[in-house]
């Protein structure tokens, strides 16, 4: 049997891209398992703690979220009581998301964990080789396009003026 197609296959950078997110959610997982969290959960809570007052959106396009995914997280975040939603007075519409302070209270507890599964997703490579890695996939990210802008999101989060028609 002829193993070059799969051989082929396994070399995809989408496939090896996949299966790299694959490991490091389920070392997310496991090593924040006592949370019960997932690491979109995380990265929203994250992006709160930094930029509060961002609406789903923005929340979203921050931690690289289509819109339902960014929605789901934010009811379940919403429904465990580690953010809270308040009305826009711009735009009733928009809400603005805050951490409530059971958020920045996990936040501040798992962190430890976190730190420790990044660790171990980077413990395969060579010390010297870790900073290489991350360059590369930043590379690939900024050569499609695709590296986040935080504080351009978060500006183009806030909700704009209503024009008033004549």
């Amino acid at each position: 049997m002829d193993k070059a197609p799969l051989r082929n296959m396994y070399r995809r950078p989408g496939f090896l891209l996949k299966r790299c997110h694959q490991i490091t959610a389920a070392l997310f997982l496991d090593h924040c398992r006592d949370f019960n969290i997932t690491p979109s959960q995380y990265g929203a809570l994250c992006a709160l703690r930094e930029f509060p007052g961002l609406d789903q959106l923005g929340l979203g396009r921050m931690v690289g979220l289509d819109r339902s995914t960014a929605g789901l997280v934010v009811r379940l975040l919403a429904a465990r009581g580690l953010i809270e939603r308040s009305v826009n007075d711009r735009d009733s519409r928009c809400k603005h998301l805050t951490l409530s302070s059971a958020g920045r209270r996990l936040l501040s507890a798992i962190e430890p964990a976190a730190r420790r599964a990044q660790q171990a997703a980077l413990a395969p490579l060579p010390r010297a080789r870790r900073v290489q890695f991350l360059e590369l996939l930043e590379a690939f990210l900024r050569g499609h396009g695709a590296i986040i802008d935080p504080v351009g999101v978060a500006q183009g989060s806030r909700p704009r003026q209503r024009r008033k028609r004549a």
